[in-house]
């Protein structure tokens, strides 16, 4: 008998839904490994407290050679093109757009992923003689100049006149456009720029490294406490190779709920056969002797021992498959007891705490952008999970009708 229109048209409905949401937290899950870098960033506190100025960061990386370091300072900066024109957004209106001077070193671009159209990146030389240059992303360089080729062009930042040596390709997906923050950023050495007023040492907003095969994250944080003493207190490390793996889980879950579905039915199957086993066992005994049966049934009895043996290889298979460590970050992690209740409490409380203070160090693009992402890949779970219970119950329910339907049919 044929599954009903009604429930067939559910079945259909349900696992459509479910293959969609499948494919977009893998296409999440693409761009957060495209988007975000590797990296373990410093974020400060607050820097009108102090912090660590270019010049000590540029010690630590005479001193830690193996390790490679990078550190930024934003600061909010008028803009115009050689004829005094402002940038202006693309919309019919007269809003300027925002633009901010980012100061860093020539590290900064391979520990972040930039995707340069035109010209290249700030090197060694450029950050050494402080050279008056710049890189501008496609969107600034095509509303000062109406074009990208623009290397060798003029920039006025603030009070300097800087020149353009490359142009970055601005990410505009919808999820990484809204964590921006709609400013336009010029990337210029640090050594470039001319404080105006004597007493601001520019204390690096960011200081970012990746870890490597000989340092983790603890050597690397260790080799920073013993380098900038008192100053490492000041930032709040984030480890974004960790934060990425927490988001991209979500699927990895999806997979694991599949998979003990999946083994379930397998271990139906394998009771199904033992019991078939038993009972031929059971009906030819009486009849014959344990040698007899085997040597008069072999075909039989290896068919249902194959699949016995197939249904536990499936098992094997499918937990190899779905097995994965569930990453938690440390600070949520009990040193002794797990159950420890009024551990994760004030370990959740005290984190409140922290983002109520503004002490979480400073927010940018990839923390807004993961918090995003994983509020985006939480939802889609609960639709993936509600999409799946909601087909295998339909599936459960038409195998039902059906077995009950061939059983009705027999009987008369």
């Amino acid at each position: 008998m044929h599954i009903g229109k009604i429930t067939k048209f559910k079945l259909i409905v349900s696992f459509s839904i479910l293959i969609v949401l499948i494919i977009m937290s893998n296409y999440l899950n693409f761009n957060v490994n495209k988007n975000v870098s590797n990296v373990i960033e410093y974020k400060s506190i607050n820097s009108a407290s102090g912090g660590i100025t270019f010049d000590e960061l540029s010690k630590v990386k005479n001193k830690y050679k193996d390790l490679e370091l990078t550190g930024c300072k934003e600061m909010t900066s008028s803009v115009t093109n050689k004829y005094g024109v402002s940038p202006q957004k693309e919309m019919k209106t007269e809003e300027a757009i925002r633009t901010k001077i980012v100061l860093t070193d020539e590290n900064y671009f391979d520990l972040y992923p930039f995707r340069m159209i035109r010209g290249g990146k700030l090197d060694f030389l450029t950050v050494k003689y402080g050279s008056k240059v710049a890189i501008v992303s496609d969107v600034l360089a095509n509303s000062l100049f109406k074009s990208v080729d623009v290397i060798g062009s003029t920039l006025n930042v603030g009070n300097s006149k800087y020149r353009i040596v490359g142009v970055y390709k601005e990410n505009k997906s919808l999820l990484y456009s809204a964590a921006e923050d709609g400013y336009e950023r010029i990337y210029v050495p640090y050594t470039a720029y001319s404080d105006q007023d004597k007493k601001d040492k520019s204390f690096i907003d960011i200081m970012a490294t990746r870890e490597t095969k000989n340092y983790d994250e603890k050597a690397i944080n260790d080799k920073l406490s013993k380098a900038l003493n008192d100053k490492m207190p000041l930032y709040k490390s984030v480890n974004y190779t960790v934060s990425k793996q927490i988001v991209l889980q979500n699927i990895k879950i999806l997979y694991f709920i599949v998979g003990c579905i999946v083994i379930a039915f397998f271990i139906k199957l394998i009771l199904k056969f033992i019991c078939e086993i038993k009972l031929l066992f059971k009906e030819k005994l009486r009849v014959s002797y344990l040698k007899e049966v085997i040597l008069n049934n072999k075909k039989e009895i290896l068919i249902l021992f194959s699949k016995v043996f197939i249904c536990i290889v499936g098992i094997a298979t499918v937990f190899n498959l779905i097995k994965f460590n569930l990453v938690i970050q440390n600070k949520y992690l009990p040193s002794e007891n797990i159950f420890d209740v009024s551990f994760y409490r004030t370990t959740i409380i005290s984190n409140i705490q922290l983002n109520n203070a503004n002490e979480n160090g400073i927010s940018n693009v990839y923390n807004r952008y993961l918090a995003i992402v994983g509020k985006t890949e939480a939802f889609v779970l609960l639709g993936e999970v509600a999409a799946l219970a909601a087909g295998v119950m339909h599936l459960v329910w038409a195998l039902a009708h059906c077995h009950s339907e061939a059983k009705e049919n027999i009987c008369s």
